[in-house]
């Protein structure tokens, strides 16, 4: 029987955020997939196009999802987080052996028809690996150096599998969230500073023998878009026009020229946001980002008033993922950041990251609802 303390405690405020993103992330599906031919239809298999209706399948499990991550005890992820840890560690060198190539790049694995992507579910599991070693009694605030070097033996190995695939974005993703949740641990100056020198002493070999050319030639060209125009910087260049001619309330929904007309490359993607500001404008755009801080608002005062530390750091560490993916696919849109393959958080389409965002607000409301019965 479930406690009804537990619903009480139910965020609605959080819910129905998340409720309003997905609901412009499939009006922008819709239009972004949209075309003449499929308005002209009366058939309904294919007045949407099976884009649309796929995501939509993804949406209904992910909810299932969301449901069931709720309503049991997160505790017990702190008693299990080894066993997902590798786990994952298992799925991701799986996908290097037997995994499906798309794009130069073996990022899915095949399960009968359909394909699901492991890194999306290696960013939970590595929150709940990340929460339960900040939570246990070996750790104190403000880490020492030691502490330090075992949380690095714990991001090390998913961040190389998803470096391999290679899937630069997931895996600075990954390390950039674990890190989140380590400095909400605290940590002295003297070890950011440490850190720091270690990242200028690596960032030469890496960029020379760690990054392929491709990957190089991404860097170079959010530095400096116009430097190749007709290609590296086409994706760039090609968002911001669609932006910039939205102008304050956009071209109208289903009026965007730069999609329809197939200007914008990966517009159900990595540009999604694109497609939105051209068709809504500034304000759309505003609107969207208020919907997302709002979001982020909330996951982190469910943070502060989580009764034990591996709730705390767990909502910190799934909120903070869902923040810095939301922050890189913008920077990336408007030409700060590298195009990395990182999806909008709730708007791209991808069905293992739709099911993974609402596992991750499953487990929010989870921490959310059990802050009134104990306190450790």
């Amino acid at each position: 029987m479930i406690d009804r303390r537990l619903l009480t405690h139910f965020h609605w405020p959080l819910f129905l955020t998340v409720l309003f993103l997905i609901t412009c992330g499939f009006v922008n599906l819709y239009s972004s997939t949209y075309t003449i031919k499929i308005s002209q239809s009366n058939n309904i298999t294919s007045w949407c196009s099976p884009i649309f209706l796929k995501q939509l399948v993804w949406m209904i499990l992910g909810f299932v999802a969301m449901i069931g991550a709720t309503f049991f005890d997160y505790r017990r992820l702190q008693t299990i987080a080894p066993v997902l840890y590798m786990v994952g560690i298992f799925l991701l060198a799986l996908v290097l052996v037997a995994g499906e190539e798309s794009h130069g790049a073996v990022r899915w694995l095949k399960i009968g028809p359909i394909q699901v992507q492991p890194s999306e579910f290696e960013k939970i599991f590595l929150i709940i690996a990340v929460a339960a070693w900040g939570a246990s009694d070996r750790v104190k605030l403000y880490p020492s150096l030691w502490q330090i070097g075992v949380f690095i033996l714990i991001i090390l190995p998913p961040f190389l599998l998803i470096f391999l695939e290679p899937d630069l974005g997931t895996a600075m993703i990954l390390l950039i969230t674990s890190c989140t949740t380590l400095f909400c641990l605290g940590i002295r100056w003297r070890i950011i500073l440490a850190m720091i020198v270690v990242g200028v002493l690596i960032s030469y070999p890496l960029w020379h023998y760690g990054l392929k050319e491709y990957q190089r030639d991404r860097i170079r060209t959010a530095i400096d878009p116009d430097r190749d125009p007709q290609k590296r910087g086409y994706h760039i260049r090609q968002a911001r026009i669609a932006i910039g001619s939205g102008m304050l309330w956009g071209k109208g929904y289903l009026q965007g020229t730069q999609s329809k007309l197939r200007f914008l490359p990966e517009r159900h993607t990595d540009f999604a946001f694109a497609v939105w500001t051209e068709e809504w404008g500034f304000a759309g755009g505003s609107v969207l980002l208020f919907l997302f801080g709002l979001l982020i608002y909330f996951c982190f005062q469910i943070s502060f008033l989580a009764k034990d530390r591996f709730g705390s750091l767990l909502v910190i560490g799934l909120s903070a993922n869902i923040a810095w993916e939301t922050i890189i696919n913008i920077g990336m849109v408007l030409g700060f950041f590298p195009v990395v393959g990182v999806p909008l958080p709730f708007i791209s389409y991808g069905g293992s990251a739709l099911l993974r965002c609402l596992i991750s607000i499953g487990l929010i409301q989870n921490v959310s609802m059990r802050r009134f019965g104990f306190r450790k």
